[in-house]
């Protein structure tokens, strides 16, 4: 055993002597920390308006405003202006939008609402949308709309 200690400490001595003739390390500079605007978990938050997910939505919103409504003429998104998001256990949408009513009736059963001629009247609605990445699900659980003038 000793013939391989005495290699080891020759090559630790070396090493160290080596190590005595570097330069010291110069200090690190650190970067000044500025604070930045993060939304709070749980909080509402501004969305682009034309994302796939709020406009995904806020298709779903108006197909459930179709339902509930006692129109006789079914109803198209025509804008959002407006959207925020929440994420919770679920992804939360606000949405404001311009919807119009169709030439298409209910009863048609039109399954492209898209393809429907719009008519002259039009509403400014907010919808609040719960969206569960679990099941791929949107419920709608307020609607609120107003005739636009």
């Amino acid at each position: 055993m000793a013939p391989l200690l005495l290699p080891l400490l020759s090559l630790i001595s070396t090493l160290y002597l080596v190590a005595q003739g570097q330069e010291q390390p110069q200090p690190i500079e650190e970067e000044p920390i500025t604070a930045k605007n993060i939304q709070p978990l749980g909080g509402w938050f501004s969305r682009d308006p034309e994302s796939l997910e709020v406009q995904t939505a806020a298709k779903a919103a108006v197909d459930n405003f179709n339902i509930q409504s006692n129109a006789r003429k079914l109803f198209r998104l025509i804008n959002v202006i407006s959207a925020e998001t929440q994420v919770t256990n679920m992804i939360n949408y606000r949405i404001e939008a311009i919807i119009g009513k169709t030439k298409c009736l209910k009863t048609e059963n039109n399954s492209d609402v898209e393809s429907c001629v719009l008519g002259k009247k039009r509403l400014t609605c907010t919808f609040e949308v719960w969206f569960n990445p679990r099941n791929d699900k949107h419920e709608i659980s307020t609607t609120s709309c107003q005739k636009q003038i």
